[in-house]
């Protein structure tokens, strides 16, 4: 290509630059909010809420990102009995734990809490309608960005008993599922 002719270097210039903005348009659209780290800023209730918005939409922006972003938040203990990241997803997605993928809403309670340690109750409004208590622990972890605080076990879903009513489901646009 003869770039010496002026109108082909204009076109040839603004080609490139359409497509340099195309390509970081395509790598930062899918990817608008990184994924949040373990940071000594963070609290551990920000930590409880970080991993159970994920989990409420969980496949934003992929699939089992929601998932990944817990596993960002697991304690190393936690990782060495849980992991790795496919074994965790699958932990996630089976019977005990499953509510929490896409739940509609949560509440938080903090139960204890220390330098080192925190516990938390959570009340989840599953994807199906009813309600489901959890136990999340916390625990501080030395890695390399600092003192930060990290997920060591979160019970297995507890069903309160609780749904909300047909009317709230049908306005809410919940339809029963089969097991």
């Amino acid at each position: 290509m003869d770039l010496a002719v002026p109108g082909r270097r204009l076109s040839f210039l603004r080609l490139a630059l359409f497509c340099s903005l195309g390509v970081q348009f395509l790598a930062t659209s899918a990817y608008a909010e990184p994924a949040a780290e373990p940071s000594p800023e963070l609290s551990p209730e920000q930590v409880v809420r970080i991993q159970l918005e994920a989990l409420a939409d969980n496949d934003d922006p992929s699939q089992d990102a929601g998932i990944e972003q817990v596993w960002a938040f697991a304690h190393p203990n936690n990782r060495e009995m849980t992991g790795p990241l496919e074994r965790f997803t699958r932990m996630i997605k089976g019977r005990n734990y499953r509510t929490l993928i896409n739940h509609r809403s949560y509440e938080l309670q903090r139960v204890a809490l220390s330098d080192a340690v925190a516990v938390y109750a959570v009340r989840v409004l599953a994807a199906d309608g009813s309600f489901y208590g959890f136990s999340w622990h916390l625990r501080t972890a030395e890695i390399s960005a600092g003192e930060v605080w990290m997920t060591t076990i979160v019970s297995p879903a507890e069903d309160t008993g609780e749904q909300i009513s047909q009317l709230e489901r049908s306005n809410l646009g919940i339809v029963a599922q089969a097991d």
